[in-house]
């Protein structure tokens, strides 16, 4: 009996010892910024910075403010500059806990996107009506970082009978880097599909906060049979780190479907310089062949399709 209750005694305290150890293990040091903490400093950081370049600054005073949002910013929480810099170094490292930062700060920004878009939507009720539809279908924003799977994402739309010949698509974006330091390198595809097969796409590579428009146009008046297309953070190859703050906010995401055939027709009723500029924006917008599908630029995703003239 009294080695049975010895034991005993000694499981129980393996155990309180290895629920130590768990609890321990889900925990944040102390010296460190608690999750919920730094969800609530970098979510006004965006939100400053956002005020920032809505200021329209020159490059030279948009540096020197940058660095006054941010100490401002640290101020309102009471945080040192210091602890936020061993913050973002030890979530870095700690992707678990990094993840479920980020989760909940994607989760604020679209909500705050969504507000965002909605009341663009209605100062711009004269644009975006009748034969004009926003249908981007997902939510009107998101975050990158340069960790996988978090460092992309891509889109599909079947095309439906509110799809017409001649349609042309507009996606129209805001982006706003929050770096420590490194290379800002961020890429946007856009692809019609059209009913023939052939595909016409437009990409851009964006390193500023600022408004980015892709455009594809169905000149031809092929009919659209679907669009996709991704937003992808690019990873600097040669980074001496990856524990520095590194995160891309994409707001206001809109893919603007709109009518142009009273548009052409007006075209062809112009001079013939003005002719020619069509002409021109035509063969540039000249779609072509599909030649076979590839993954997104990560290898994740959904499919892009490789291209050739």
């Amino acid at each position: 009996m009294h080695r049975f209750f010895h034991f005993s005694f000694l499981l129980a305290i393996a155990f309180i010892v290895a629920s130590g150890f768990c609890s321990c293990g889900d925990s944040i040091p102390s010296e460190y910024l608690q999750p919920k903490e730094l969800e609530e400093v970098l979510y006004d950081y965006h939100v400053a910075l956002g005020m920032l370049y809505g200021d329209m600054l020159n490059d030279e005073n948009r540096a020197y403010n940058e660095r006054l949002y941010k100490l401002a910013v640290l101020k309102k929480h009471n945080v040192s500059e210091e602890k936020f810099e061993k913050s973002m170094v030890y979530y870095m490292r700690h992707a678990e806990d990094l993840q479920k930062v980020y989760k909940s700060l994607s989760e604020r920004v679209r909500a705050e996107a969504a507000q965002v878009g909605a009341s663009m939507s209605a100062m711009n009720a004269r644009v975006v009506q009748g034969d004009t539809a926003n249908v981007w279908p997902l939510e009107p924003g998101l975050v990158l970082m340069q960790r996988k799977p978090n460092n992309v994402m891509s889109f599909v739309i079947k095309a439906d009978t509110a799809y017409h010949k001649g349609d042309r698509f507009n996606l129209g974006f805001d982006t706003q880097f929050l770096y420590q330091e490194g290379f800002k390198d961020g890429i946007a595809m856009l692809a019609v599909q059209y009913k023939n097969d052939s595909v016409a796409t437009r990409t851009t590579h964006f390193s500023s906060n600022s408004r980015y428009n892709l455009e594809v146009t169905d000149n031809d008046n092929l009919g659209v049979k679907e669009i996709r297309g991704f937003f992808y953070l690019n990873k600097e190859q040669n980074a001496q780190t990856t524990t520095t703050l590194k995160l891309l906010f994409i707001n206001r995401i809109q893919l603007l479907r709109m009518r142009i055939h009273e548009a052409k027709q007006a075209v062809k009723s112009t001079p013939d310089s003005i002719g020619r500029n069509s002409a021109q924006d035509d063969r540039e917008n000249k779609p072509r062949h599909m030649n076979r599908i590839n993954a997104a630029p990560d290898g994740s995703g959904a499919p892009v399709e490789k291209l050739e003239r």
